[in-house]
């Protein structure tokens, strides 16, 4: 008994002391990366680029000015932007005030109170109630709940529904579609306009709720028009269908892909529409009658195929997207396009600024186009699934970088993965980072098949003193390049497409490292199923050798994969970052972004542990696990010759984020046997307690289980704290007097222990 309570007492100690993390990582803004072609330094590097953005304003410092905040859909990752001096400042304090956001963003103020409330894709993870089923295609609704400085949104709704004949059903947004929510009949309540799955006609649902501040939380909207406005997409070619009939609802076709917008596009008063297709690289634009029929309905009459009109149009830009904000905050609305396709399109480049030249918005808009790459001109974005490794491939001393990237896809159709040289110019204690080569090693030359999602590691493998080269791709294969650099000649030779005849599935990702302290490089494989392996080389510093078969098929019991993914794409890098002999390692994934083990050994039986909640992006918040985006990367070096080594993590938008590491003490000895986890705020009350107790926490989105926990260790008493509700209570009319622990854990693994009295 005592030694159950002595090791209950010490998970307590260890957990509390898990609140003062001593190892984490903080956004860097300091490394100077030059534009290309110019001496000029890019003012935000490290936003982590752009493949679908959406755009989205509100005031995020309370400064009466509306700011920017950007959702890219690859990676459901947020940035934003404050509006200082005329101009946007990358400013990513603010980017998790947010809740979990899935596959689209709407920030629009549904309640009458003045504050933009969220809207976005809802599905079963998202539930407020557990059993009840949600439509994978329907649509949360967050009321914004905050004060002053601190943000909070509350989640009202995840299926937001309209009655139609009598019965009540959810309105859904096909999840490939940007749909339409906007005052579409100028009453001043929000409406919502979608295109039914693989159809090509549109419904129009009017919010019913009375009008009154008493009224403005209810989320009811009806049916109001089937095939409204009495047009459709044609589909076979890029045009509309005018003048149908509300049963004539499917003539040319069914669709399944498209993003549209609706605008006063003459100034006439009432919403016109503008269409961008899956397929086609232009937008349409169609003009509503209303004002010119009898009834006063909406209803599309001509069509306009060359929008924006007399200024540029991005032809190589399929399933255009248009954004209709003021983007210079001038008080007139400007127009975005951009793509919505997350793979074969433009990636770079590909968000296209139009300002109105228009004196007010009560007359018809003049676009005139301003740039291809707003907010892109200032950050690293090259294309797509960016994987930066530390280096110095030059041999003078100061560390490069190397990033394998899929590029622009208009040259590489996302088939040829090339290799970018970033040459450090400035010193070793102040890097300057220039682009210098955009195929570096030549990698796809002399190749049968193109090498996609390339995974770089780089080793000294013949004892040359000379960085090899050794990289994994989408096929399993190794492939080795022996560095014949000569002097300041940097080159390298292909010696091996199936090295060794290693092959741990797909998508793998290899690092070089002398795991087991014998003087070689070993070879560690992150695998798809986010796992690692480990091959202990057998042979001798001027020739390694490896076996086929890994001499540790699951390093330290990692694994990346979250439980909702049939994947985890484990991308390694291990090193001793608090320099106590203790191998840690940093690992990028699929969808769990960057995750910290220590205790990572060639020994077969040593579990390794993982942190949580390690990053923090300015440092006025807390550490939080960040979300980076998907497939992503990651290197360390001590790149300015200080006592903290930094982080690069590259993802698929194809940029990068640099962060600096903050470590004090010894990390081993911080970890306990599972996880570092995040704290929370929580109530308990009141304490001590007789019949029951009351716990309230700011826990957001997530279930948390409730446990009672005598002094003893064993577990009396457990409930469920549903993501819905942040406060529940506990019975304790049968509970003997005592005292108690009540553990609060959620479903991703953060914890809270406080310690109860229960009297008589």
């Amino acid at each position: 008994m005592r030694k159950l309570l002595f090791a209950f007492i010490a998970l307590m100690f260890i957990n509390f002391q898990s609140e003062a993390q001593n190892v984490y990582f903080s956004l860097s803004n300091n490394v100077k990366f030059l534009k290309q072609n110019s001496n000029d330094t890019l003012k935000y590097p490290f936003v982590s680029g752009f493949q679908k953005p959406q755009f989205n304003k509100m005031d995020l410092n309370n400064d009466n000015q509306k700011d920017l905040v950007v959702f890219d859909a690859v990676g459901n990752k947020i940035f934003t932007y404050l509006w200082q001096n005329n101009a946007w400042v990358y400013a990513p304090q603010y980017e998790n005030i947010f809740p979990p956001i899935s596959q689209w963003l709407k920030l629009l103020d549904y309640n009458c109170d003045g504050k933009e409330d969220i809207f976005t894709a809802s599905g079963p993870a998202y539930t407020l109630n557990v059993g009840e089923f949600v439509t994978s295609n329907g649509i949360r609704y967050f009321q914004n709940t905050s004060t002053g400085n601190t943000f909070s949104f509350k989640q009202k709704g995840n299926c937001i529904t309209h009655i139609f004949n009598g019965n009540e059903d959810c309105i859904e947004f096909v999840s490939t579609d940007l749909g339409v929510i906007d005052d579409i009949n100028n009453d001043g309540k929000l409406d919502i306009v979608q295109s039914p799955s693989m159809s090509n006609y549109f419904n129009y649902f009017e919010c019913t709720r009375p009008i009154g501040n008493n009224n403005c939380d209810s989320l009811s909207f009806d049916l109001k028009a089937l095939n409204w406005g009495h047009f459709n997409y044609k589909v076979v070619s890029h045009g509309y269908n005018f003048g149908l009939p509300t049963s004539y609802l499917f003539k040319g076709g069914k669709h399944v892909s498209n993003s549209f917008a609706t605008f006063d596009m003459d100034g006439d008063g009432d919403k016109d529409f503008i269409y961008g297709d899956g397929i086609i690289p232009t937008l349409i634009y169609a003009k509503n009658g209303k004002e010119l029929t009898k009834l006063g309905r909406d209803s599309f009459i001509i069509e306009d195929t060359i929008f924006p009109r007399n200024t540029y149009r991005p032809f190589d830009m399929v399933w255009p997207s248009p954004y209709f904000k003021d983007f210079d905050n001038d008080g007139i609305t400007d127009l975005i396009i951009t793509t919505n396709e997350p793979a074969a399109v433009k990636n770079t480049n590909n968000v296209c600024l139009y300002k109105n030249m228009a004196v007010n918005n009560t007359v018809a808009p003049v676009f005139s186009f301003v740039k291809e790459n707003f907010l892109q001109d200032e950050m690293i974005d090259l294309g797509g699934n960016s994987k930066p490794v530390f280096v110095d491939i030059d041999n003078d001393d100061d560390l490069d970088i190397i990033v394998a990237t899929q590029g622009n896809y208009l040259s590489t159709k996302n088939s040829l993965d090339l290799l970018y040289f970033y040459k450090n110019i400035g010193t070793k204690t102040n890097p300057i980072y220039s682009l210098v080569d955009t195929n570096f090693a030549n990698i796809q030359a002399n190749t049968r098949l193109p090498f996609t999602n390339v995974t770089p590691t780089f080793g000294d493998l013949n004892g040359d003193g000379k960085k090899d080269l050794v990289f994994g791709w989408y096929n399993g294969y190794l492939n080795y390049f022996e560095n014949t650099s000569t002097g300041t000649n940097i080159s390298f030779a292909k010696r091996d497409s199936d090295y060794f005849s290693i092959n741990a599935g797909t998508e793998i990702a290899p690092q070089l490292i002398d795991l087991n302290n014998d003087g070689k490089l070993d070879l560690i494989i992150g695998k798809r199923n986010g796992t690692l392996a480990y091959y202990q080389n057998n042979g001798t510093i001027s020739q390694a050798n490896f076996s086929v078969t890994p001499t540790i098929d699951s390093l330290g019991k990692i694994n990346v994969r979250s439980r909702d993914d049939s994947y985890g794409n484990a991308t390694p890098f291990i090193c001793d970052l608090d320099n106590d002999g203790i191998f840690e390692a940093l690992i990028g994934s699929y969808s769990k972004s960057v995750i910290l083990y220590t205790d990572v050994s060639s020994n077969p039986n040593i579990k390794a542990r993982r942190f949580a909640s390690i990053f923090k992006d300015d440092a006025a918040v807390k550490t939080d696990s960040i979300m980076q985006g998907v497939y992503t990367s990651v290197s360390v070096a001590n790149i300015d010759n200080d006592s903290s080594p930094e982080v690069i993590i590259g993802n698929q938008r194809g940029g990068f984020r640099f962060y600096k590491s903050n470590i004090s003490g010894k990390i081993s000895l911080a970890a306990n046997d599972d996880l570092i986890t995040k704290s929370f705020e929580a109530k308990i009350y009141p304490n001590p307690a007789k019949n029951y107790l009351i716990i309230e926490t700011d826990l957001e989105n997530e279930n948390a289980q409730i446990s009672l926990i005598n002094i003893l260790g064993f577990t009396i008493l457990n409930q469920i704290m549903n993501k819905s509700n942040n406060k529940t209570k506990l019975d304790l009319s049968i509970i003997k007097p005592g005292i108690y622990f009540v553990k609060i854990q959620t479903e991703t693994g953060k914890q809270l222990i406080q310690r109860v009295v229960i009297g008589e």
